[in-house]
């Protein structure tokens, strides 16, 4: 009892833990033995689980329990290749290790930041571990580049770069083909104006983003580091404003170098799907569409995941078509968002007991006037509750564009449907009737029109 007492003083996490009477698997070459300590555990979890990566959707392949008299949680695989596997107690939040020909290894890891986690006793995930800090280096001074990547200033920096990414993947390809293949997706060519072929950054990247990577080669298979890669490739891309036809063509030229009824492939079009989502990329429905049809019938669970986020999320999310808004003008007359189709409209959720919306009125003033005659219109939704404070608004700020409300303040339908929970609001809507952006107003507002429209 004394020494049971003494270990919870020791190690206050494992303080509501469960009583597992497993001993601890014999070291063997047939078998990797993985041994946990997770500091911080909630109460009563009592097993860990190890997962295959998946990038969007991880499938659990193995659970293990406490063993005494440590509290340790111990996984017991039989030995392999080595490869990457997530251990944690979800899918979301886990500790990438690398298992398979190492009979033993230790992990340390903290609950709350399981992506931090530590071994010991493994010398291929301390190779894993340091060169983890190498690539984090490289990517961002790349990043630190990128802003001079037209400067002929920096092409010496820019070079000297490039030769040392290559340099570390030359070490690795022989020494260790597992770390090498991972590094090659994580790390990416830099731009320079002494680039020859290419139109711009764009396209450059567009086309050679992955080329110190063989995106056919078989190893690739089940790689979760595809996954991040294509993620990446989304996000830059979207940085670089590659236009709609652009990002289509040169992602789907990405695509063809795999074959498609392979994890691999699952991999990359989950990771672009992710990558255009954390962007705010109008292109994200699209591409999340072609993923949700594509494994409908072999989900791990994310497919209803998407589904219910794209709904939840569908009017405030670039490329979704807005819904439609029906409500009573000024003068009692029924009103249309539907009807507006063919223009670029923004639809300005506003009040008129609202200060913020009345200050930035002249700036909507402003834009409609010069954008009106090009094919630029708006309609106001107030949440007003008075119709004369409403009309007395419309008028004493000179507001010459379509109107609506149903006068019921915060609880109108018309908020609700958009998720409006604080104004001013806006969100702006192309000539389609799709949603291409969320919020914008001021200088923001007129630099969007006008990337649209023209000067």
């Amino acid at each position: 009892m004394k020494k049971w007492f003494f270990l919870l003083i020791l190690m206050p996490s494992l303080l509501w833990a469960q009583k597992n009477t497993s001993t601890k698997a014999p070291a063997s070459k047939s078998v990797v033995n993985l041994v946990c300590y997770f500091y911080g555990m909630p109460p009563g979890v009592d097993s860990i689980t190890l997962y295959e990566l998946g990038g969007m959707g991880s499938r659990a392949i193995l659970r293990g329990g406490r063993r005494m008299p440590d509290s340790a949680f111990v996984l017991t695989v039989p030995a392999s290749k080595s490869r990457f596997y997530g251990v944690g107690m979800n899918e979301l939040e886990v500790t990438k290790v690398i298992l398979g020909e190492e009979p033993e290894l230790k992990l340390y890891a903290q609950a709350q930041y399981m992506q931090l986690g530590r071994t010991v006793g493994s010398p291929i995930n301390k190779a894993n571990e340091q060169l983890q800090k190498q690539i984090a280096q490289l990517r961002e001074e790349s990043g630190q580049l990128r802003g001079k990547m037209t400067d002929k200033s920096a092409e010496k920096q820019i070079s000297a770069l490039s030769a040392r990414k290559t340099r570390l993947l030359d070490s690795l390809k022989t020494a260790n083909p597992l770390l090498w293949r991972m590094t090659s997706l994580l790390l990416f060519p830099d731009y320079s104006t002494e680039v020859k072929g290419y139109a711009g950054p764009s396209e450059f990247y567009g086309k050679e983003f992955f080329r110190y990577a063989n995106l056919s080669d078989p190893a690739y298979e089940g790689f979760p580091f595809v996954f991040d890669a294509f993620q990446q490739y989304a996000e830059m891309m979207t940085n670089l404003r590659a236009s709609k036809q652009e990002f289509n063509l040169w992602a789907d030229q990405q695509l063809l170098k795999i074959p498609q009824n392979t994890k691999t492939y699952r991999l990359a079009l989950g990771g672009i799907v992710t990558g255009l989502k954390a962007s705010s990329n109008p292109l994200y429905p699209e591409y999340a569409k072609k993923y949700m049809d594509r494994y409908k019938n072999d989900s791990n669970g994310e497919i209803a995941q998407m589904d219910y986020e794209m709904k939840r999320s569908g009017t405030s999310t670039p490329g979704f078509e807005a819904p439609d808004l029906v409500g009573m003008t000024p003068d009692s007359q029924s009103y249309a968002l539907s009807k507006m189709r063919g223009k670029v409209v923004l639809i300005d959720f506003w009040a008129s007991w609202c200060g913020p919306c009345r200050r930035e009125n002249p700036n909507v003033v402003k834009n409609y006037n010069k954008y009106k005659d090009k094919g630029f219109d708006i309609l106001g939704v107030s949440l007003d509750r008075e119709p004369g404070a409403w009309k007395k608004a419309i008028k004493d700020d000179a507001l010459p564009w379509h109107h609506i409300s149903d006068l019921k303040g915060w609880q109108s339908s018309h908020a609700a449907l958009y998720s409006v929970t604080s104004i001013p609001q806006t969100v702006l809507v192309d000539k389609d009737g799709k949603i291409i952006a969320r919020n914008i107003r001021g200088e923001q507002l007129g630099d969007k029109l006008k990337e649209i429209l023209g000067e």
